[in-house]
């Protein structure tokens, strides 16, 4: 079975939220109805069955204008990711999210990009994706 190619375009987003928004659009049957902006649905979207391709299979992920988005997914909207977090997260949660936070304004934490790469590359879970960083366009 041939794996399926997907494009993500650095250049359709530039926020975490934007960035959200694109997966949604190029991975959901209906985006109108998978609207999750959180890490959990895009690992949901991850694993298959909403759209483009079906629940464990294998997608090799083509991310061109990646530079773009390594810089604006970089430490300074890893920061704001967490300020955002620390203001609606539950109270017992606050200490783990204000940690990573400090370790973000510190540069000693995951980028949002990376934590992205990270999603897409896990091996851990039902799928089999690989990711290509293409720097064209």
């Amino acid at each position: 079975m041939e794996r399926k190619k997907i494009i993500i375009d650095g250049n359709n987003f530039s926020t975490l939220s934007e960035f959200f928004d694109e997966t949604n659009r190029i991975l959901s049957k209906d985006p109108d109805v998978c609207r999750g902006h959180n890490f959990s649905a895009f690992h949901d979207l991850l694993r298959g069955g909403f759209g483009v391709f079906e629940y464990g299979e294998s997608v090799d992920f083509i991310w061109v204008n990646s530079e773009k988005s390594r810089a604006d997914l970089g430490y300074d909207e890893t920061v704001k990711y967490y300020e955002r977090l620390l203001e609606k997260c539950h109270p017992s949660n606050r200490e783990s999210v204000q940690k990573h936070l400090d370790d973000a304004k510190n540069h000693e934490e995951a980028t949002l990009f990376e934590m992205i790469v990270g999603h897409i590359t896990d091996k851990t879970d039902s799928y089999d994706h690989t990711l290509s960083l293409d720097r064209i366009k």
